[in-house]
């Protein structure tokens, strides 16, 4: 057998990027990922998946298809969003090794918000990844809050053996990951203020720092506890499975 030849069965993993599994995505196509703002998928699907009202958290299951990957979660209300991902969910974290990558309770309660939610409104959560050669990677997926159910049931969410993650700090931390090198660091050209960059509209407002300490004032700080409180140490010390 060629040489080459035996590196086939790898090409399709290393050039996937990542997956969103849940909630489920609008789609997925590995050439248009770095189009903002969601992968080249711009139209809401008709088939939103259900997210319970009362729960105030939201589990998001990912696949990584690159060892090192820095990640930012976001969220837009409405039926039909556009490019208006104005709510930050979490601190951009820095995530490492390949498989399934499952946060079980993003925020999002009224503090994190900004705003209270109600039965039957839509929303969009838009997932970015640093991408290969600057700039970043995005999927997104369509909700529906609803009081009708009381808990939310992802087909999975653990993490794959050798996965773990960590927030970043400062203002890697408020960097949106389309600004950020999977390392934390700024990319080549990208703001190192912690605000979004301009084809990404994060909220200053969540996506603010007044130091480069992990404990910075204001609501990143709160953003960091709740989000990690129930994975905890395992998934910050890459507990293999949850």
């Amino acid at each position: 057998m060629h040489p080459f030849l035996s590196f086939l069965p790898l090409l399709p993993i290393a050039a996937a990027h990542f997956t969103l599994d849940w909630p489920a995505s609008r789609g997925f196509d590995e050439d248009k990922m770095p189009t903002f703002p969601c992968g080249g998928f711009d139209t809401p699907s008709s088939n939103r998946t259900t997210i319970a009202l009362n729960a105030n958290a939201i589990p998001v299951d990912i696949t990584f298809h690159h060892s090192q990957t820095a990640v930012s979660y976001l969220l837009a209300l409405g039926s039909d969003p556009g490019s208006s991902f104005n709510i930050t969910l979490e601190p951009t974290l820095g995530a490492h090794g390949l498989g399934e990558f499952c946060l079980p309770s993003i925020p999002l309660d009224s503090k994190t918000l900004g705003t209270s939610l109600h039965d039957g409104q839509n929303a969009t959560l838009q997932v970015v990844t640093d991408g290969d050669s600057g700039g970043g990677l995005y999927a997104c997926a369509d909700i529906i809050f609803s009081s009708k159910i009381t808990s939310n049931t992802p087909s999975s969410c653990k993490n794959n053996t050798g996965v773990g993650a960590t927030p970043f700090s400062g203002s890697a931390a408020t960097r949106i990951a389309n600004e950020s090198n999977a390392n934390g660091d700024a990319q080549s050209g990208a703001s190192t203020s912690g605000a979004a960059s301009v084809t990404n509209t994060a909220s200053t407002a969540t996506a603010s720092s007044s130091s480069s300490s992990s404990t910075s004032s204001g609501i990143a700080a709160p953003l960091q506890t709740a989000g990690w409180g129930v994975l905890g140490a395992a998934v910050i010390g890459g507990l293999a499975i949850l």
